[in-house]
């Protein structure tokens, strides 16, 4: 299999199984960080075998570049899948909601885990990019910074008004 299939079947995964509040969404997000840390591996170890193996030549070497890109923007989908991991322990402690506070709480944590879910794969889909993408024959591109995020309002604060 190859890294882009590897990565399209952990990308089907991801949509195929969802992160819920409860034991099942526990044991999803487990999954999905452990399939996360593998990819990232196996790329991080192909970008090894690119550049210090004797048989590395110069379309191995070039290879490098945007294994290495890759690799960051998987790092930081495990990241979010970390993050969500907290989330999901939370939900899963608090799942009775007995009250209207700890309803409340529980929208407020399903939203920072839709943010996180989201943040994840727009950085599989920057992956993708660096695996799937030719690269010009200099290899000198710039790197993608990754995306600004907007500050979270915290519930306890009230939006400025103008």
């Amino acid at each position: 299999m190859t890294l882009e299939e590897a990565l399209d079947a952990v990308l089907a995964d991801l949509h195929d199984h969802r992160i819920t509040g409860d034991a099942v969404g526990l044991f999803n997000v487990m999954r999905h960080i452990d399939l996360l840390c593998h990819i990232t591996s196996r790329v991080t170890g192909e970008t090894q075998y690119c550049l210090f193996y004797d048989h590395a030549d110069a379309a191995d070497q070039a290879r490098a570049e945007p294994l290495s890109q890759a690799a960051g923007h998987l790092g930081r989908a495990t990241a979010h899948y970390a993050q969500a991991l907290a989330l999901v322990v939370t939900l899963c402690k608090s799942s009775a909601h007995t009250t209207l506070q700890k309803r409340l709480d529980a929208i407020d944590v399903h939203s920072h885990l839709g943010a996180h879910r989201a943040d994840a794969f727009r950085a599989l889909s920057d992956a993708r990019r660096y695996l799937t993408e030719p690269r010009p024959a200099g290899g000198d591109t710039a790197p993608t910074p990754p995306p600004a995020q907007q500050p979270r309002a915290s519930p306890d604060r009230q939006p400025a008004r103008p």
